[in-house]
């Protein structure tokens, strides 16, 4: 047996028994509520837009800084859904594979339908304005868009999963 085939049994292995644990654990089960997932939703949206806008407005101290409060929400709401969206298909049921799989286009079309706004309203900012308008490619800038498009992409298969568990 090679090197890397050992490591990747002993990676599965390691992923089915932490597996097991994650969605055997009742420790938070107060944020698995309807009232707690919704505030964990709207928490990461604000958070989401903190960052940008903290880049954008004050640098890069208080873009980082505003990626602290994000994380926290990001990890309570991978917690709260149990990081369901990602766990291998031989440790979930076939109606978790079935919701995760749902879950997966949900997001798909969350991550299409913010970048496709995204870049639509910088194009009518710039073809429409007054002639000042202007996209520069600063550090700020830069930042701000990579920060905004990694929480949304990251965080997009937990939000819809909380939205769906909210729900259901």
């Amino acid at each position: 047996m090679s090197r890397w085939t050992e490591a990747r049994e002993r990676n599965r292995v390691y992923v089915a028994t932490n597996a097991e644990r994650v969605l055997a654990d009742t420790a938070y089960d107060r944020f698995r509520t309807p009232r707690a997932l919704l505030t964990l939703v709207v928490l990461y949206a604000i958070t989401t837009v903190a960052m940008p806008v903290g880049w954008l407005a004050s640098g890069a101290i208080v873009g980082i800084a505003a990626f602290v409060p994000w994380l926290a929400v990001f990890l309570l709401l991978r917690v709260a859904v149990r990081s369901q969206a990602d766990l291998p298909d031989d440790v979930l049921d076939e109606r978790m594979r079935s919701e995760r799989d749902r879950v997966y286009v949900g997001a798909y079309r969350l991550v299409s339908v913010v970048v496709f706004l995204a870049v639509n309203v910088a194009l009518a900012a710039v073809a429409f304005g007054d002639g000042n308008e202007t996209i520069t490619f600063d550090y700020e800038s830069v930042s701000a868009v990579y920060w905004t498009v990694f929480s949304v992409v990251l965080g997009s298969p937990s939000l819809v999963l909380a939205m769906h568990q909210r729900a259901a």
